[in-house]
């Protein structure tokens, strides 16, 4: 049996060896190019937009943003995700039965029926709402989640579709005029803070209108193919994936809500930013590496459940030796990460990003652990594991937060996540077996972090470095990384056809 950082042996599958550091495995590398692409345009206009904005909102503005914010981010996840985790889940199963319409059909009865929950929720709240901020980011909010998630449901099939080119050129393009949008409304109309969700809503609206116009991914939509059976069965698939994600989002946001409580609004500014833009990096990494490998793994675990297992395991390994070093160096380099991408006022929080980013990291490796829970049907297990850690994260966060402030949010944060990947492995050992070999291995990983941290440390208590230096550092850090775990980076294999 194969193990965490093992190499597996010839087998039942088509692949390509990465014989280099930069992955000579075409398909792999051709694929995951171009998601990189996809995200790093988002991802480096949301670096370039959090220190334009955190030095012109203030903190209780951000307070006021993130609860409600946050509030929405619940509404999608109680009534729209678990959506489009059954186009995941039943993608491959209704084309092999040239049944795609009849999917699509019932999706969209439950896409529009969850709209008009939505507009009944938001109503009411903008009704109640005293503060004329709260009124505006409510009602521009509405908007934008369902605007937003009927983008996300089309993404999905064009990147189910392989589509690779056009999601990454689209969402380029989307993501430029956005914040091109945002700053002109805020820095020439003058706009509040309800400005950064508003311009989200004139942008995804423009998206939707090409996507629909255009059809690239030809989904085609008829009501008279709804019936009972592929409801139930949605639905019923659909209440697992809306427990674990709302266990999940309970995990990763319920924090604001307890620091509000036992703190004070301007607490939440700093915590939700520091934690945006810290997640933002690692869980944008992890979003790329899952996006070029889940079309071909969601059809294994489909059509070959069993041979999956020795997919899953040739993912982790790659998962442990390229993302644990970005874990690692992203944490080690925090303060200086604060420095360039966050206003004055925001950057004491800046020693809460290495659990931050933890946190994301841990989050991405119990997807392998879930995907395999879901294709088994093991649902009650998955929705026992994610309430029991929900049910501990909020006892944590009730207790530390209270006692040592709202620091204490992003320990257990990554505790959770950690008791949680402990839980999938009680159950399902098989995903992860260790040898004498894999021990070794690992254990020699984490001695090299722990030379590189004490050194760097040791350094920056005595001498005061700039930052031209630290870099230098840093890129000293990861190749000296590579070349003692060169042999073992050489014979990871990432098959993706």
């Amino acid at each position: 049996m194969t193990g965490l950082l093992d190499s597996t042996p010839k087998h039942w599958m088509k692949e390509k060896v990465l014989n280099s550091f930069f992955f000579k495995n075409d398909s792999f590398l051709k694929d995951f190019g171009w998601y990189f692409l996809g995200s790093f345009l988002p991802l480096f206009i949301g670096f370039i937009k959090t220190p334009i904005f955190t030095r012109h909102f203030s903190k209780e503005e951000y307070g006021n943003l993130g609860l409600v914010s946050i509030t929405f981010t619940f509404f999608g996840m109680f009534l729209f995700s678990w959506i489009g985790s059954c186009l995941w889940r039943y993608y491959s199963k209704y084309e092999i039965n040239n049944k795609l319409k009849s999917l699509y059909s019932n999706l969209s009865f439950l896409y529009i029926s969850a709209i008009i929950l939505l507009l009944g929720l938001s109503l009411i709240w903008y009704l109640i709402a005293e503060n004329h901020l709260i009124k505006q980011l409510v009602l521009y909010s509405f908007f934008q989640l369902f605007l937003n998630q009927l983008f996300l449901f089309y993404m999905i099939v064009v990147r189910l579709n392989g589509k690779v080119k056009f999601y990454t050129i689209f969402q380029s393009i989307r993501s430029a005029i956005g914040v091109v949008v945002a700053l002109i409304l805020v820095f020439v109309y003058d706009k509040d803070i309800s400005a950064l969700v508003s311009s989200l809503v004139i942008i995804d609206s423009f998206a939707l209108f090409f996507l629909f116009h255009a059809n690239p991914a030809k989904i085609k939509v008829d009501f008279s193919l709804i019936n009972k059976s592929n409801l139930k069965e949605l639905m019923t698939y659909g209440s697992v994936g809306l427990i674990l994600n709302i266990s999940l989002l309970t995990i990763a946001y319920s924090d604001r809500y307890i620091i509000s409580w036992l703190g004070n609004i301007e607490e939440v500014g700093i915590y939700d930013q520091v934690y945006k833009i810290s997640q933002l990096s690692v869980a944008s990494l992890v979003a790329i590496f899952f996006n070029t490998i889940n079309p071909f793994l969601l059809k294994e675990l489909e059509t070959n459940f069993d041979k999956s297992l020795h997919l899953i395991r040739k993912y982790i390994q790659a998962f442990v030796l390229f993302g644990l070093p970005i874990v690692f160096y992203l944490s080690m380099f925090s303060k200086d990460i604060s420095r360039i991408l966050l206003g004055k006022d925001f950057r004491v929080g800046y020693y809460i990003m290495p659990f931050i980013f933890f946190s994301a990291y841990l989050h991405g490796l119990s997807n392998f652990f879930e995907l395999r829970l879901k294709f088994s049907n093991k649902l009650r297990r998955l929705s026992f594991i994610a309430v029991s850690v929900v049910i501990i994260n909020i006892s944590l966060n009730i207790v530390l937060i209270g006692l040592y402030g709202y620091q204490w949010a992003a320990f257990t944060t990554v505790f959770s996540y950690f008791i949680m990947v402990l839980l999938f492995y009680y159950f399902d050992k098989e995903v992860l077996s260790y040898t004498k070999s894999n021990f070794r291995t690992f254990f020699k990983i984490i001695m090299v972090f722990a030379v590189q941290l004490v050194f760097y440390f040791s350094i920056i208590k005595f001498i005061d470095l700039n930052s031209l230096v630290k870099i230098f550092i840093g890129v000293i850090f990861v190749v000296s990384y590579y070349f003692i775990f060169k042999k073992h980076l050489l014979k990871i294999k990432i098959p993706i056809n």
